[in-house]
C-alpha cells in the first residue's frame, strides 16, 4: 500500500542533552552521502520526531523541539471526555464546567508525554524492512484527566499511561522525502467517538537552535491567514490547500519543511503563538477526523520533505504521484472456490490518495469488464478514516463470465489503476464450476 522505497541508510541512537535520540539516515543517492539527511525520533518522549534536517548541521532542523506537547506527533480526543469536570463520565456534550484551557483537557493520550514533562513510553524501536519502527504507549496530557471537580494537583513523579499503543514506521522514499506510517491500536473497552484528531501534527522550529519557520504556504504557494483567537493565547486558522500538503517556511522561502497527507485531504489548521500572550511557535494539521472503537486500530501514512518552497512544490506531487492503489478481493472468499453458471459475484474494497472509480476483472487473462467503486464500505473507512471517497470505497458485482469446464480451475483477477497510472493486483483467486 506505499510509495516505492529510496533504500535504506543507517539507525543510530545519540545523546542530546539529557535525552535520548534515535536517528534515521538517507540512503546515497545520485552522489548524495549516506546521511545527508536524517530524521530522529526521542525515546524518553514516546518516539516523537525531533528532528528533521542536514545530517552533518544540527542547527538545520526543521521541528520545534521544545516539550513534550509539540514535536512532530499523534494525539487523540474524544467530544464525550473533552475536559475534566466531565470526562469521567462522558457528558461533556452537555455540561463543560472546567475552563477550556489544555491544562483540563479530559482524555487526551499525547505520543509526547503529559503537561508536566514526563514522556511516552517507547515500548520497542527496531529496523523493519527499509524502514525504523517505534512502538509507543502514550500519556494522558492532564494526569487529573478523570477527575469530577477542576483540581489540578502537582505533578507527581509518573505519568498516566493509556491502553493505546501507536505505532509510528519512518522511511525515506526520496532523499528529501520520509514516509510516515501510522497505526494506532486501542486495548480499551471504551469506544471514542468520531472528532479531529491530531493525526499528526507537525511543530516546526521557530529560531531556537534552529531556523525560524514563520510562513505557512498552501500547495500553490499562497499564505493562509492564522488571526482567529483561540484558548490560551494562541490564535488558528483553517483553511484549504488545493493539494494535500502545506509548507512551513523561512522568511525568504528558501528553507522548510512540509507534510502532505496520503488520504487527499486537503483541509488544515494552522496556529502561532505572538510570543507574549502565548509562547511564540507555529504548527499545521491537516483536519482528521474519526473515532476510535473500542479494541479498534485506525491507520494513516503522511509525509515530510524537506527543501524551499520551490523544492517540496516538485517533490510532493512525484512522491504522491507514485503511490499505488491498495485493497482487498472479500469475494470469491478464497483460492479454489467454486462458482455455477455463466457468472461471477466480485466485491471488496480500494483505496488510493485520489477516488478509484472502478475496479477491472479478468479471467484467465481475458477482461470480465469492470465494477464501479461506489460501494459503502464504513468498515474500511473506520480503519482508514478519511481517504478520498470514504465510505464509498467499495466494489460489489456480478459479471457475465464463460462457461467454465468441469474439473479445470481457472484464474480469476481483480486490480486497480489511478489516475496516476500505478496499477495494483487487489487479489487473485483460481475457481471452478461447481
Amino acid at each position: 500500500m506505499r510509495a516505492p522505497s529510496a533504500g535504506f541508510g543507517a539507525i543510530s541512537t545519540a545523546q542530546t542533552g539529557s535525552h535520548t535520540d534515535v536517528f534515521l539516515d538517507s540512503p546515497a543517492s545520485g552522489g548524495t552521502a549516506e546521511g545527508y539527511i536524517r530524521i530522529g525520533a526521542r525515546l524518553d518522549w514516546g518516539g516523537s520526531i525531533v528532528f528533521f534536517g542536514l545530517g552533518a548541521n544540527p542547527a538545520s532542523n526543521t521541528i520545534d523541539a521544545n516539550d513534550t506537547g509539540r514535536e512532530l506527533q499523534l494525539a487523540l480526543y474524544d467530544p464525550d471526555r473533552s475536559l475534566q469536570g466531565c470526562a469521567y463520565d462522558a457528558s461533556c456534550q452537555t455540561a463543560q464546567p472546567c475552563p477550556g484551557s489544555i491544562t483540563y483537557l479530559g482524555w487526551d493520550p499525547v505520543q509526547g508525554g503529559d503537561e508536566c514533562g514526563h514522556g511516552g513510553t517507547v515500548l520497542n524501536y527496531a529496523q523493519s524492512g527499509d524502514a525504523l519502527q517505534l512502538t509507543i504507549q502514550p500519556l494522558q496530557w492532564n494526569p487529573d484527566w478523570d477527575q469530577q471537580t477542576c483540581v489540578n494537583n502537582a505533578c507527581g513523579p509518573s505519568g498516566v499511561p493509556v491502553d493505546v499503543t501507536y505505532t509510528f514506521e519512518l522511511r525515506f522514499v526520496h532523499p528529501n522525502v520520509v514516509e510516515v506510517a501510522t497505526e494506532v491500536s486501542s486495548q480499551e473497552t471504551i469506544t471514542h467517538a468520531l472528532t479531529t484528531q491530531e493525526f499528526p501534527t507537525l511543530y516546526v522550529s521557530h529560531g531556537q537552535n534552529g531556523p525560524d519557520l514563520l510562513l505557512l504556504f498552501d500547495a500553490a504557494g499562497n499564505q493562509p491567514a492564522i488571526s482567529t483567537p483561540a484558548n490560551d493565547g494562541f490564535y488558528v486558522g483553517n483553511f484549504t490547500s488545493p493539494a494535500p500538503w502545506v509548507t512551513w517556511q523561512d522568511a525568504n522561502s528558501d528553507y522548510g519543511v512540509a507534510i502532505a497527507m496520503d488520504q487527499g485531504v486537503t483541509a488544515f489548521q494552522g496556529w502561532r503563538g505572538d510570543g507574549s500572550s502565548a509562547p511564540y511557535f507555529h504548527n499545521v494539521r491537516a483536519e482528521m477526523s474519526f473515532g476510535l472503537p473500542a479494541g479498534g486500530t485506525v491507520r494513516g501514512i503522511s509525509y515530510l520533505a524537506l527543501g524551499s518552497l520551490s523544492t517540496v512544490q516538485g517533490l510532493i506531487p512525484s512522491i504522491l504521484a507514485k503511490r499505488p492503489p491498495f485493497g482487498v478481493v472479500d469475494s470469491p472468499a478464497s483460492a479454489g472456490g467454486a462458482v455455477g453458471g455463466t457468472s461471477v459475484h466480485v466485491a471488496g474494497w480500494v483505496l488510493d490518495t485520489a477516488h478509484i472509480n472502478s475496479v477491472d476483472v479478468s479471467l484467465d487473462g481475458t477482461s470480465l469488464g469492470s465494477i464501479p467503486v461506489n460501494a459503502a464500505r464504513g468498515d474500511v473507512c473506520t480503519v482508514y478514516p478519511n481517504y478520498d471517497g470514504c465510505p464509498n470505497v467499495g466494489y460489489d458485482g456480478t459479471l457475465a463470465a464463460p462457461a467454465l469446464a468441469d474439473g479445470c480451475r481457472h484464474l480469476l483477477r481483480v486490480s486497480a489503476t489511478d489516475a496516476d497510472g500505478n496499477t495494483t493486483n487487489l487479489g487473485e483467486r483460481a475457481i471452478s464450476a461447481n
